[in-house]
């Protein structure tokens, strides 16, 4: 029966020239067993040339293919347009260029300069792409190397070879009874197989059940740590007065100030002439441009709205915030106000990631668009602080009401109603200022009205004693007879006299001084020559002095 599943199968395939052994072995009658199984090494040695033969036309075309590729790459290499200084083709193109009128040439040069920074950048993306090529090229190997594998021989004579080899297995299996313990030992596996995706499935529905969906995708809840913050952990979050300077106009800030912590000054102890603080912790921002206050050399319209609990809020500026850490006696403090209401201090696990958030918000960098809405930010309050208070001085009142006659003009000629009332009321508003300037200046005026007036007197008494010295010239002139023959009155001084007594007293000083010197060098020669100071010399001296003691009984 083998035999014939043989020839019937050799003559399924028996269009192929290569088959002709197979035809004519199904035009003879049966072979011997050896017979048989030349023939099917045969068979083996003609699917082994086949294989060949396809795989070496695979490896051909894939060889055909990679070349392609290589010749595509050379025609898309880019040539340098301008090789020349990156500017001109040759040295005749400089020429003509050189001859040109310098309009024409400078607009020449620019056209190139653009076309060389195209060429640039296509320059660099080719090379980016054979450098992806070539990093990728041991990956394309790989899948060249599994097609060939599948595509070695085409479909109708792959499924014929496969049955002929099919029936070969067949023939050469062991007896039944090895293949029903085959198959029973297949049949084993595949029950544990079974069982083992069974306790799977079991363990995946316990995990289900564990697991709670937000938003359609099933995620693990994890367990929230309820260990509560400590004061240094509160200090790692604890903003002072220089960080919100610092920061006040940053985009973000009014986010990321929330829920941290900070150190009010409440003024001065009666009792103790101590500071006094409080912790408090941050829960939201305000904007109160009616009550801008000066931070630093700007001004600020920022407050911020602290907590000790939920029934204690209340509004402050950042200039009154401390930059000194907290204690634990604030700390401690600010705990016995949360228990009055029944809350907490925030837990560890948040304290954390806001520390975290701070991080990011200190370390970001600023771009172009958060400075210039800080500058517009900055320079809004400026404007609307200045348009509403008498501050402002005589030569910005009048730069701004110049610049508002401007935009007048603009928003007339755009025939804006809106924007022309709002200007016009501007207008007014810093009119009322400009006249309301001298009253404002009047009390600074009268505080340097004294200096004023001695200034005046001073003035008047030299104008009086200037007239008294010229009403006394001509009286003198008035009084003489005008007679110039008469004799000149003058009157005697004793000069000689005055520089004899000054040399008399500086002689002796003079000796004076040479006495003491003298004094001063006998005294220093008597002190060298003493003997005092020697060793024994005093006890002689003692010795030496009679004493008499008279002691009556």
């Amino acid at each position: 029966m083998s035999d014939l599943e043989d020839d019937l199968l050799a003559l399924a395939g028996g269009d192929d020239n290569d088959y002709e052994s197979e035809e004519d072995v199904t035009s003879s009658k049966r072979k011997t067993k050896s017979y048989n199984e030349e023939e099917e090494s045969d068979e083996d040695q003609v699917l082994s040339k086949r294989r060949r033969v396809d795989t070496s036309d695979f490896e051909i075309e894939d060889y055909g293919d990679d070349q392609a590729d290589e010749k595509a790459e050379a025609e898309e290499e880019l040539i340098n347009p301008y090789p020349l200084d990156g500017k001109y083709k040759d040295e005749q193109d400089r020429d003509e260029l050189e001859s040109m009128d310098e309009m024409q040439r400078e607009q020449i040069l620019f056209d190139r300069s653009q076309e060389m920074e195209r060429y640039n950048e296509k320059k660099y993306l080719a090379q980016r792409m054979k450098q992806q090529r070539k990093l990728a090229e041991p990956a394309t190997k790989a899948s060249r190397a599994s097609n060939r594998t599948k595509t070695t021989t085409k479909p109708d004579k792959m499924d014929k070879f496969s049955e002929l080899r099919k029936q070969r297995e067949q023939r050469s299996r062991r007896k039944t009874t090895d293949d029903y313990e085959e198959e029973s030992d297949e049949e084993e596996e595949e029950d544990n197989d079974l069982a083992l995706s069974e306790d799977e499935e079991e363990e995946y529905d316990d995990y289900d059940a564990e697991t709670v969906t937000w938003g359609g995708v099933s995620k693990s809840k994890p367990k929230r740590n309820i260990e509560p913050a400590k004061l240094a952990d509160i200090n790692r979050v604890k903003m002072g007065r220089t960080v919100l300077t610092q920061y006040c106009f940053y985009s973000d800030f009014n986010v990321v100030v929330l829920d941290t912590y900070g150190k009010i000054n409440l003024g001065m102890d009666k009792r103790t002439r101590r500071p006094i603080y409080r912790m408090v912790k941050i829960i939201d921002v305000k904007s109160i441009p009616e009550k801008a206050y000066r931070l630093n050399n700007s001004k600020c319209d920022l407050f911020l709205t602290v907590s000790q609990n939920r029934n204690q809020t209340k509004d402050f500026p950042i200039s009154i915030f401390s930059d000194s850490p907290l204690e634990q006696e604030d700390f401690d403090r600010y705990l016995a106000e949360l228990k009055k209401t029944g809350e907490s201090i925030d837990y560890l696990e948040d304290v954390n990631e806001k520390f975290q958030q701070l991080q990011v918000f200190f370390n970001r960098g600023l771009s172009d668009k958060d400075v210039n809405e800080m500058i517009a930010r900055k320079k809004k309050l400026q404007e609307s602080k200045g348009v509403s208070s008498n501050d402002i001085s005589g030569y910005d009142a009048v730069t701004q009401k110049a610049k508002l006659m401007d935009e007048l003009k603009i928003a007339k000629q755009e025939n804006n109603l809106n924007r022309i009332r709002d200007l016009i009321s501007k207008l007014k508003r810093i009119d009322q200022i400009l006249i309301g300037q001298p009253n404002a200046k009047a009390s600074s005026e009268s505080s340097s009205g004294m200096s004023k007036v001695n200034e005046r007197n001073r003035k008047l008494n030299a104008a009086n004693i200037r007239k008294a010295e010229v009403k006394s010239r001509n009286t003198l002139q008035v009084n003489d007879g005008g007679d110039p023959f008469s004799r000149l009155k003058t009157v005697t001084r004793m000069f000689y006299q005055d520089l004899i007594n000054q040399e008399n007293e500086k002689a002796l000083k003079d000796i004076n001084y040479e006495k003491l010197l003298q004094e001063k060098s006998k005294q220093e020669e008597k002190i060298a020559k003493s003997t005092y100071r020697d060793l024994g010399e005093m006890d002689k001296l003692i010795n030496s002095i009679d004493i008499d003691i008279d002691i009556s009984w």
